[in-house]
């Protein structure tokens, strides 16, 4: 029972093993003769010397011109034939033979050899791939960002001594950032997932970044991505679209904190060429101009307004106002995307309404008839 079981498992490394060095050649099947003497692969040429006529056919085996080795090929081979020190090899399948396999070619005149050939696949150094993904496009600020980064082997052997180092600007994590594999297989991947939060000193730029260096540090690959934080505050604007240019046009602006967190703000508007701002008309101004600042606290509201004139018709376009917002260190401008217009018609004085003149109608003379 134990002989049995040793045969078997012995088998099943065999079979492993061939199915794992399989990976390692590429194979392709053709047909020789005189006729198509020759064939092409992977920078060897293999061209026929001789057919016997007894199922064997002689092959050279030539690279960059130059003749490198010589097989003899046979009917229904087991076995493979090496060549040029075990980096091809080559199989017969059926050749013409006149006794047995007469029917395959044509003897003398154009005898022909099925062979099978492998060649010993170019194996690229091992190759680590990074890949960081996250679980949002954009954030609120005091979310959790979790990110995961994925190792991969993507070369044909292994990579060995694989250091994968991840670290963060703007964010923090108590998760563990330096990780250590003995060997990492080609085409395997490992996954690591980590969860930051940002820092309350907010930086300009907010990244994740992942290095990895493997074989004894010989080679080393890094990649990094950018966390998008949403806006940090919304603006909107309405104005008085149509009137004439003796109305009073009324502007109003909101903003409003996306954030979690306290923004400075800055906002300036402008009015639309050939407008005036009328005094005292602008609120929590005491310049009387259109710049404000102030702090809106986390997802606070603040709204401005004020009125001006123009005596000039013509169709304006509405101007869009501007924000400088900071949080921490970081310094965001936004500006809303929109367009629209004023439109100011001509004011005319009332005219009196013009009457027509009373015609006064002329008698018809009656018709007369004269009796017979």
């Amino acid at each position: 029972m134990r002989t049995a079981l040793a045969v078997i498992l012995f088998l099943m490394i065999i079979n492993n093993s061939n199915a794992i060095s399989d990976h390692e050649w590429d194979e392709t099947t053709c047909i020789l003769s005189y006729s198509n003497p020759l064939i092409i692969k992977d920078g060897y040429t293999l061209t026929v010397a001789d057919f016997d006529g007894y199922g064997k056919v002689h092959i050279n085996i030539s690279r960059d011109g130059e003749v490198i080795d010589s097989v003899a090929l046979k009917n229904n081979e087991a076995n493979w034939v090496s060549a040029d020190n075990g980096n091809i090899k080559l199989k017969g399948l059926r050749i013409t033979d006149q006794e047995k396999l007469s029917w395959i070619g044509n003897w003398p005149d154009d005898p022909k050899a099925e062979i099978t050939i492998k060649t010993k696949r170019e194996q690229t150094l091992s190759r680590i791939s990074i890949e960081i993904d996250m679980d949002d496009e954009e954030y609120i600020l005091d979310e959790i960002v979790t990110v995961k980064v994925i190792i991969k082997n993507v070369g044909e052997i292994d990579a060995n001594d694989v250091h994968l180092s991840v670290s963060a600007n703007g964010l923090h994590t108590n998760d563990e950032l330096e990780y250590m594999f003995n060997k990492i297989n080609d085409g395997v991947s490992h996954s690591k997932t980590l969860k930051f939060r940002f820092n309350r000193m907010l930086s300009e730029n907010l990244s994740i970044y992942a290095n990895a260096t493997w074989d004894k540090e010989q080679y080393n690959i890094s990649t990094s991505e950018k966390i998008d934080i949403k806006p940090l505050v919304s603006i909107t604007k309405s104005m008085t679209l149509f009137g004439n240019q003796t109305a009073t046009y009324f502007t109003s602006i909101g903003v409003v904190n996306n954030q979690a967190r306290t923004v400075h703000v800055i906002l300036a508007d402008v009015l639309p060429m050939g407008f005036t701002l009328v005094n005292d008309s602008v609120t929590d101004n005491n310049n009387n101009n259109l710049v404000w600042e102030f702090d809106i606290e986390p997802d606070g509201t603040i709204s401005f307004s004020y009125e001006s004139v123009t005596s000039r018709p013509a169709v304006y376009r509405v101007s869009r106002p501007h924000a400088k917002c900071i949080s921490g260190e970081k310094v965001e401008f936004i500006t809303p995307d929109y367009s629209t217009f004023v439109t100011v018609h001509e004011c005319r004085p009332d005219h009196e309404r013009r009457r027509n003149p009373v015609v006064t109608p002329v008698a018809t003379p009656a018709a007369t008839q004269s009796v017979p």
